[in-house]
């Protein structure tokens, strides 16, 4: 749980609980020498009232007074636990601690003995002091008969036990951990921090003393789980996690790749390999879910690797955290840069926008031998990345950059920048456009400017969206520019290429994409095949992805990974991997897919070109 999430909890709590019991009228202790007295009763309410307004600090002055009364009143007790949380809300948790003991250790019967343990436990863990905080949110979890306490309590201990302590608090916390639910979690906690740092023999010797001192319970499930784990440690599940959105407004897409992994993990278990456990986490397309889901998947399932999210932001996100963990994280649909630069095991399934930009550029240059080009491109950050690396790539390789226009918004009217792009382009060949009129003008000739062809570039780059293509394909053959267009992943869509208005102006268009089912190919159909069997529908671009990320890890896994270190560094030599998306390879260049599609709309088809490059 995060430490932000388990501050906000505290403060509720302490906030909430004392409100729920305050009308009932108790004595502080079983005695006959405790008086009602109405004065502490007034005074008692008012110093409540400031309590309940957030004014700490009078309600401090006033609940003090109470607590350091001689006579023993009706209400010593209650002031005793109200200045301690009138001091942590004060944030002096040091001494809120030590009226939450005087309560305990001197009213040891009182009813609010419970939750001065609760305050006393979360001062330590305000104070950092994770040991002390585990050991009293433990002793409520055995001991307190408020079941909303108690699990509160369980939570945050167990919490502490994964995140916060070493191998040797936790061996002198089990020393503390007398009843069945706080040992049942010392235990697990140990256990699993055994058996990851290679220790199974100790984590069977914790786990079988826990099952001779506490017998069957509510936690044996669990204990025999890991007792199993360490025993046979070669016949234990592998588990990977995955974060995506499932509900919420990416679900679609989402579901599409859990379809993926779901179909692939089937026929892994069906291939009798090392066997492998889906952990599944709704991340519903928000950062905080997606990041609070992967640090359970680590700290609590303690996964090996994770596939997840779909958009780039949430996956560095996720990335850092589980990098942090030393727990690789395949991202089976982010595109942007430096997603992966934010941990060492993190992977981009699909080429980043530098990478697309690049193999662009040397397409352009090395195999299609052009030299000269122009550029439009929305002025966003997805047009300015595929744009800078696509323009220094064609510069480092001795190319000329004639023109470069930009775009906002919706791309109704472009006349504007594609008549800066035919200046710039007769100003290179030095084409005298005004003497041109004019020698027409003098045959009798009515020339305009636009139907003087652009010939002297040899591509345009249009790195822009699926929507905008409708926009610009019509006005680019107005311009009468006569070049190749070349553009980004976004034109990889059948249905705004073929629409009857827009096919005659953009058939030819060369472009690159993460993605492309070859129909030619036999392990393809073979796949799309099962999966209609399997999955009753047939798969698309999201249950790829999705059947990829997968089988690159249950391959690594298949060759003997089985930690988040074995599976990362193993993952770090692929090298033209055959996926059904294409080719992957995250060998040499940063743990992001160099590998990438060149298509091409011919004809009312879509068309893969063969290339190497280097």
């Amino acid at each position: 749980m995060k430490k932000n999430t388990i501050n906000k909890l505290l403060i509720f709590l302490l906030g909430t609980v004392w409100i729920n019991v305050i009308p009932l009228e108790t004595q502080a202790q079983n005695s006959n020498t405790v008086r009602i007295i109405n004065d502490k009763e007034v005074d008692f309410r008012s110093a409540l009232r400031r309590y309940r307004s957030k004014d700490y600090l009078k309600a401090f002055a006033g609940f003090e007074s109470l607590s350091n009364s001689t006579i023993l009143h009706h209400r010593m007790t209650a002031s005793l636990l109200m200045t301690g949380k009138s001091l942590y809300h004060l944030e002096k948790f040091s001494d809120a601690t030590r009226y939450s003991d005087k309560l305990i250790n001197t009213f040891s019967q009182s009813r609010y003995v419970d939750d001065a343990y609760f305050l006393k436990a979360s001062s330590y863990y305000r104070l950092n002091d994770s040991f002390n905080a585990a050991r009293y949110f433990l002793w409520i979890s055995d001991w307190s008969s408020d079941n909303r306490l108690t699990a509160k309590s369980q939570r945050i201990a167990t919490s502490i036990i994964h995140s916060k302590l070493a191998l040797s608090e936790l061996n002198k916390l089990l020393q503390f951990a007398n009843g069945e639910t706080s040992a049942a979690l010392v235990t697990i906690g140990l256990a699993k921090k055994e058996i990851k740092n290679g220790s199974a023999r100790r984590a069977v010797s914790l786990l079988k003393n826990y099952k001779k001192k506490f017998g069957p319970g509510g936690y044996i499930e669990q204990i025999d789980e890991l007792l199993q784990e360490a025993e046979n440690p070669g016949s234990q599940s592998i588990k990977i996690g995955v974060v995506l959105p499932l509900t919420g407004f990416f679900s679609e897409e989402g579901q599409g790749v859990f379809r993926g992994i779901k179909f692939a993990h089937f026929h892994a278990k069906n291939n009798s390999g090392q066997p492998i456990k889906l952990v599944v986490r709704d991340s519903q397309g928000n950062m905080i879910k997606a990041i609070l889901a992967t640090k359970n998947l680590i700290r609590q399932e303690n996964v090996q690797a994770i596939i997840g999210e779909l958009e780039s932001s949430i996956t560095a996100g996720i990335g850092a955290v589980a990098a942090s963990e030393n727990i690789p994280l395949v991202g089976p649909a982010a595109t942007e840069n430096q997603v992966a630069s934010v941990g060492n095991s993190v992977y981009q399934l699909n080429s980043d926008l530098e990478r697309k930009g690049e193999a662009l550029a040397l397409y352009a240059y090395d195999q299609l031998g052009f030299r000269t080009f122009a550029t439009l491109a929305p002025a966003d950050e997805y047009g300015q990345q595929m744009t800078d690396s696509f323009t220094s790539t064609i510069d480092r390789l001795g190319g000329r950059i004639v023109a470069q226009s930009w775009y906002y918004d919706t791309p109704e009217d472009l006349s504007r920048q594609f008549k800066s792009i035919r200046a710039a382009a007769f100003s290179y060949d030095s084409t005298d456009v005004e003497q041109m009129i004019n020698e027409a003008e003098a045959k009798g000739q009515d020339l305009d400017e636009k139907d003087i062809p652009v010939l002297s570039i040899d591509a345009i780059f249009l790195p822009i969206y699926s929507d905008d293509i409708k926009y610009i394909a019509p006005q680019f053959a107005l311009s009468n520019i006569r070049t190749q267009i070349i553009g980004g992943e976004y034109w990889d869509d059948l249905d705004i290429l073929k629409i009857a208005q827009i096919q005659p102006y953009v058939d030819g268009t060369i472009f690159v994409s993460d993605y492309f089912p070859d129909e030619n190919n036999r392990a393809f159909r073979r796949f799309r095949s099962d999966f209609r069997v399997k999955m009753k529908r047939t798969p698309e671009r999201w249950e790829v992805f999705g059947y990829d990320a997968f089988r690159i890890l249950n391959e690594v896994i298949s060759k003997g990974a089985k930690t988040g270190h074995e599976i990362n560094r193993r993952l770090n030599t692929i090298s033209n991997y055959p996926g059904m998306k294409g080719n992957i390879s995250f060998k040499g260049n940063h743990r992001v897919n160099r590998e990438v599609n060149f298509l091409q709309f011919i004809n009312g088809k879509i068309v893969k070109h063969r290339v190497e490059l280097n």
